[in-house]
Parts: C-alpha cells; sequence; structure tokens
C-alpha cells in the first residue's frame, strides 16, 4: 500500500534508518559493529594514476574531453552568460525552464529573470513542489556545478538546498554553467576537497555526467537521451 502523508509519522528518521541498516550489514558479516581496516590504504602512485595535471591548460583539456563524449562547449564570458543562454534557448524553442545556477551569482540570477519574462519563457519554481515530477514537463534545465573534472570533461552535480537532484537528469536538454575555477584535474583532486567533511555536510546525491543520456539496454543498440538529457551544452564561463 501507498505512504500519503500521515503516514510519516511512522516511517523510521534518517538515523534510525541508517542505523537498521548497518545493523543488517554488520550481522551478514558475522560483526556487532563496524571495524577498521587492519592494514592503511595503499599509497596511490600519482605518476602513474594522473593523468592530468594542475600545470596543464585545465579548460583547454576540460573541452577538448567535454566535446568528445557529445557535449557541446560555449566559451564565455560573465557578461556574455544570459545573452548565450537567451540565444540558445531560442534555438531550442524552450518555453518551460528550471533554473539552480545560486553558486554563479545573484546579480546573473537576476538578469536572467529579466530576460526569460521578457522572451516569454516560462520559468517552474522546483522548490515549491516535492519531487522532480514538475521538471518532466521542462524543456530545458540549467544548473550551475559544484565541480568540473578536466581528464574526462565530466560534470559533477550535486543535490542540496539551492541545487535540484533532477535539473540535469529529468529535462531533454540540460545546460550547465562552468566557471574556470570549477575546473579540477581529475577525480583525485575531487575527492580529495570532499576528505575530511562531516557526513552533516556531504551531499545526499551526486551526479557524475559524461556526456548525453545513453542506453543500450534493448538489444543492445546504443540509444541517446532516453532516461535523460540527449542534449548536454556548457557554458564555459571566464572569470
Amino acid at each position: 500500500m501507498q505512504k500519503t502523508t500521515s503516514d510519516r509519522s511512522q516511517l523510521p528518521t534518517m538515523g534510525e534508518g541508517r542505523a537498521a541498516l548497518l545493523a543488517r550489514v554488520h550481522a551478514a558479516l558475522g560483526r556487532d559493529k563496524t571495524q577498521a581496516p587492519s592494514e592503511p590504504a595503499p599509497v596511490v602512485d600519482e605518476s602513474i594514476a594522473r593523468l592530468a595535471s594542475s600545470d596543464a591548460d585545465l579548460p583547454a583539456l576540460f573541452t577538448e574531453r567535454a566535446q568528445s563524449v557529445g557535449m557541446k562547449v560555449h566559451r564565455v564570458s560573465l557578461e556574455q552568460v544570459v545573452p548565450r543562454l537567451r540565444e540558445l534557448l531560442g534555438q531550442l524553442e524552450a518555453r518551460r525552464i528550471g533554473v539552480a545556477a545560486g553558486s554563479v551569482g545573484e546579480r546573473l540570477e537576476l538578469e536572467l529573470d529579466a530576460a526569460l519574462q521578457a522572451d516569454g519563457v516560462k520559468q517552474i519554481d522546483w522548490q515549491a513542489r516535492e519531487g522532480v515530477s514538475a521538471q518532466y514537463d521542462l524543456d530545458v534545465g540549467i544548473t550551475d556545478v559544484h565541480a568540473a573534472i578536466a581528464e574526462t570533461g565530466t560534470l559533477v552535480c550535486c543535490s542540496g538546498s539551492r541545487s535540484s537532484r533532477g535539473l540535469s537528469l529529468v529535462p531533454p536538454v540540460h545546460i550547465a554553467l562552468v566557471r574556470v575555477s570549477d575546473i579540477l584535474p581529475d577525480m583525485i583532486d575531487y575527492w580529495a576537497r570532499l576528505k575530511g567533511m562531516p557526513n552533516t555536510e556531504l551531499p545526499s546525491s551526486q551526479a557524475f555526467i559524461t556526456g548525453p543520456s545513453k542506453t543500450a539496454d534493448i538489444e543492445g543498440e546504443l540509444v541517446t537521451g532516453v532516461h535523460g538529457p540527449g542534449a548536454v551544452h556548457i557554458l564555459l564561463i571566464d572569470g
């Protein structure tokens, strides 16, 4: 039977659910608590593991790798972001969009709001409704990123109070706003950024996006855009 809003008081809290999950894992392993590894993790030989370094031209490398997996990169200055977005949305004939790009700046958000109203593009308030069901009606999702990985051309989009879990995954087109300062050489640098962060500050989900959505579930034939955005545009912002 489907749980209703009134049933939620009977659901376990996040702490209770975590404790119950860990108890089942401990029982399956024949333990009564989590045990730390007896040996330290092996040291990473960075001369072998690293294929991109901080000395490289990271924006150029990120652009090359992102384009190689099918994403379209548009290099712009901060002042060109809103005009380029309007141009892109016009080319895509977008009428309904969602935006979660707070880290790029409040001023840009206000400029974009005014421009969208002038162009007759409806912007939904993704924070006003639970879940992501409303985002299935959107033409485009616009987001900032928490990081971009130069080695693989990957976008990292995390959920949070100002970052929707669905805008980079649900609409048929995703436009990512990436500042040059967001680019890291590789995943080693990204995980190092999170090391030591309290669990309460970690995002509940992290999406690593390397190209448009693809699937080969049916007869092994690769199809683009079935389960998520079939097109990904990146506005790579200087400054």
